[in-house]
């Protein structure tokens, strides 16, 4: 009889430890799959936002003048202007290919200035719109990875595992494996899931623009005052 409840309970124990390991490697698939996720939403994004600088480049060959891009920025209240360095660095033969496809409309080179730049703005903003949406999407979602990978940290830890499976073999046993202090430490730390991040370079956050409607006022009067001979 006593033979029958030991294997009984030897059984136990290699369920328990199997279990322990599967639960380990399945969590982590989980969480390994959740991170690949996420690299493909910021991959997206980053996408999206070199859309964005492609609409500024654009916005800023229109204005025609620094000085017409320098007052716009008043108007949005933007210290850095985004992307303008880029455009600076644009070769001057290139810049004029920034409007190809552009809707020209108006019966006066004043106003197909003035709708120009209004188009553009339009679409700019409302595009900045979006990836404000698509930010704060894989912001969220980088926080919620990595509030679940507290918890599977938390949960497999190899000192509490080791811990268990030591109380199961009634003391220090396998799992254990004679390893010293630091030994238990550097395996803790491999088995543990890297908490993710992202750096303004690697998601670079948008710029809020007002709505056309906000500023059409201030923005003609800012058109008016560089609008072409």
């Amino acid at each position: 009889m006593d033979d029958q409840v030991d294997r009984v309970l030897e059984a136990l124990k290699v369920h328990i430890k199997k279990e322990i390991v599967d639960n380990y490697f399945a969590d982590r698939v989980y969480l390994e799959e959740d991170a690949d996720l996420l690299d493909r939403e910021a991959e997206d994004y980053r996408r999206e936002y070199g859309l964005l600088e492609r609409r500024f480049l654009a916005l800023y060959q229109a204005l025609g003048s620094e000085n017409a891009c320098a007052l716009l920025m008043e108007v949005l209240a933007l210290k850095d202007w985004p992307f303008y360095r880029q455009y600076c660095a644009l070769p001057q033969e290139e810049r004029p290919g920034l409007l190809k496809g552009c809707r020209i409309r108006g019966l006066t080179a004043w106003r197909r200035y003035r709708n120009l730049v209004l188009d553009l703005y339009e679409q700019l903003q409302r595009h900045s719109v979006q990836l404000q949406e698509s930010y704060a999407k894989v912001l969220t979602h980088l926080k919620l990875l990595n509030e679940d990978i507290d918890k599977f940290n938390l949960s497999y830890d190899f000192g509490l595992i080791a811990a268990q499976i030591e109380a199961l073999e009634g003391g220090p046993g396998p799992m254990g494996g004679g390893l010293l202090a630091p030994e238990r430490e550097e395996l803790s730390t491999r088995m543990r899931f890297k908490r993710r991040k992202f750096t303004d370079e690697d998601l670079p956050p948008p710029p809020r623009l007002p709505a056309l409607e906000e500023i059409k006022g201030r923005l003609d009067q800012v058109l008016a005052r560089c609008k072409p001979d």
